[in-house]
């Protein structure tokens, strides 16, 4: 159902601290300018109340439940009714890094929705907390746009600390880099990690060309606050762009290196078993000529086997030795 709640005191009216979001749809009206509704893990009955009170039509639902849409604005004159769909990190999640997050407002700024997912419920509690900051400002001038821009930045602060988590977990493999032999365990860690970067990289550039466009398409009806706070976003989202793309090229140089140092010790392993089958054939060599049914000197003296074995140590002795003064043992 849709429960209407007036703020009391800094909380909601549910009773509910603030910090947790709500699994349900539900409609709080935190401001005296707009009401927020929140839609987590929306059921068919939450559809059918979207569509019959909201007026808002199944597609621009679909649009902004669908865990794999990508970034980017959806208007509908018609119902006067814009969505805002923005990437967000989800480091829990099974589909990938990053996942959309859906905040629709309507174009007469009295009702703003957010749409999650328990991979992305997070954003109800940077929701919540920016409402008790403008409540303590005691901010009454706030509307949907200027709560969509405020998540935003917080949103991209969280990209720049998916980053650094990624260069964390990668500087124990790259210090050990010369120490471990079984290097699989690592390669494959490596192979997550720019997995992550490619997704986490692929938002922030939709994030930002969202951004970008949703400030010129609207800047006659933003605020010099809204902008700055887009600018804020903008700063934030490029500086993590950046530190990504370079935390992608180092980690692509270690995985290269130790694909590099996979394909030496390959190469080395080859090596000592070409040079021992080598080494290996002389005794056979030598026996075989003892072991024709011809004269040979010392085949039939009482230290014959033995002279026979000095003579094949020999021999393997002088190939190790050829082989090693070619260089063709060095790693």
């Amino acid at each position: 159902m849709i429960a209407q709640n007036k703020r009391v005191g800094g909380q909601f009216s549910d009773g509910r601290a603030p910090g947790k979001y709500v699994i349900m749809l539900k409609t709080i009206t935190p401001l005296d300018t707009f009401t927020w509704t929140t839609v987590h893990n929306m059921t068919p009955g939450d559809r059918e109340k979207l569509n019959n009170e909201f007026g808002i039509d199944n597609e621009l639902i679909n649009y902004a439940i669908d865990p794999y849409e990508s970034a980017r604005m959806e208007y509908d004159d018609v119902k006067g009714v814009t969505l805002m769909i923005i990437d967000v990190v989800t480091p829990t999640s099974t589909i990938a890094t990053t996942e959309p997050v859906g905040l629709m407002f309507t174009n007469d700024m009295q009702h703003f929705l957010s749409f999650t997912r328990e991979e992305t419920s997070y954003v109800t509690d940077y929701l919540r907390q920016i409402i008790e900051e403008l409540l303590q400002r005691q901010a009454h001038d706030v509307t949907p746009i200027s709560l969509s821009v405020n998540v935003i930045v917080l949103i991209a602060a969280k990209f720049l600390a998916a980053i650094l988590e990624i260069n964390r977990r990668r500087m124990p493999i790259q210090r050990e880099m010369r120490h471990v032999k079984n290097t699989q365990a690592q390669i494959d860690i490596l192979m997550d990690l720019q997995t992550d970067l490619i997704y986490i990289l692929n938002s922030l550039q939709t994030d930002i060309d969202l951004l970008r466009g949703f400030k010129k398409n609207h800047r006659y009806s933003l605020t010099e606050n809204n902008l700055e706070r887009i600018e804020d976003a903008l700063v934030e989202l490029v500086q993590a762009l950046d530190t990504g793309q370079l935390s992608q090229k180092v980690t692509k140089s270690v995985s290269d290196s130790y694909s590099d140092l996979s394909n030496n010790r390959l190469n080395w392993t080859m090596k000592v078993l070409t040079v021992s089958s080598i080494v290996l054939t002389m005794p056979t060599i030598i026996t075989g000529f003892f072991g024709q049914n011809v004269s040979l000197p010392f085949a039939h003296t009482p230290f014959g086997w033995v002279i026979t074995i000095f003579i094949c140590l020999l021999f393997m002795a002088a190939v190790t030795w050829l082989f090693w003064w070619m260089d063709f043992l060095k790693k």
